[in-house]
């Protein structure tokens, strides 16, 4: 049998995950698309694709809670900032090199 190591618990979203996720992102001054995942964990500036009428899309703020990377534990408003929230000293994510212009995801 197979079992799930590495992510036991099912992650609780409070949006429709198929809607496309935005963040923000001060190095490069502009909104860029996220995964879901990460769009759920990201302390800063967040929006949301609104579309409820299809001929009349619209991105709105999203203000919902933030909770650390790959868990359902919400992070205190006192410790957000403008990056993915995880547990522990080191980025889950981060393994092997980054490239020159790729450093503005892991500020």
């Amino acid at each position: 049998m197979s079992e799930k190591r590495d992510k036991p618990i099912k992650l609780h979203f409070d949006f429709n995950e198929a809607r496309c996720c935005e963040t923000y992102s001060k190095g490069l001054n502009r909104y860029h698309r996220v995964t879901a995942t990460d769009f759920r964990s990201f302390g800063g500036k967040r929006r949301i694709l609104n579309v409820d009428n299809p001929h009349e899309p619209y991105y709105e703020d999203y203000n919902g809670p933030v909770y650390y990377l790959h868990t359902n534990k919400q992070v205190p408003a006192s410790r957000l900032e403008d990056k993915v929230m995880f547990l522990g000293d080191e980025d889950p994510r981060r393994f092997g090199r980054v490239r020159s212009y790729e450093q503005h995801l892991l500020d």
